[in-house]
């Protein structure tokens, strides 16, 4: 019986922490969504004002640490986009990423701007969601873990 309730007990907590891991991907959606936009911008701070070489961009960016470091050498058009974005937002940072250096310098401006330009909005859509979905997922979980718990019990 001892063990009937612990069990019991359980669910509930479960289920709370279900919850909690979809309000953390929630946060880490938004901090890639912050990071993709100030790459963006500097990246087009250095094209604007020193007309940086991306090979030169690459180093300075994981100097200052807003790239890691690699294993073993890449380009910056190939740098992967994080995990935590949608498949549209991985989609858009690829192709933004894929078409650096292929224009001249004001055109990449002109590039840049746009793509963080959608990369505000998506930050801006996702702030929404989180903002009308705040506590929702942590009381979504325990009803469900105390409704399994009664279920059981």
């Amino acid at each position: 019986m001892m063990l009937r309730v612990f069990g019991a007990l359980l669910l509930p907590l479960c289920g709370w922490l279900t919850g909690d891991a979809f309000q953390q991907r929630t946060r880490e959606r938004l901090c890639a969504l912050e990071w993709s936009i100030r790459l963006l911008q500097r990246i087009r701070q250095e094209i604007a004002f020193r007309r940086a070489d991306l090979t030169q961009l690459d180093a300075q960016l994981q100097r200052e640490g807003l790239l890691e470091t690699p294993a073993k050498p890449r380009a910056l058009q190939a740098l992967a986009p994080p995990k935590a974005l949608s498949e549209a937002e991985r989609a858009c940072f690829a192709e933004c990423m894929s078409g650096l250096g292929r224009t001249s310098a004001e055109q990449e401006c002109e590039r840049l701007d746009y793509y963080i330009a959608r990369f505000q909005e998506f930050l801006q859509q996702a702030q929404q969601q989180a903002h009308a979905r705040a506590g929702l997922p942590h009381r979504l979980g325990l009803a469900a873990g105390m409704v399994l718990a009664i279920f059981f019990f």
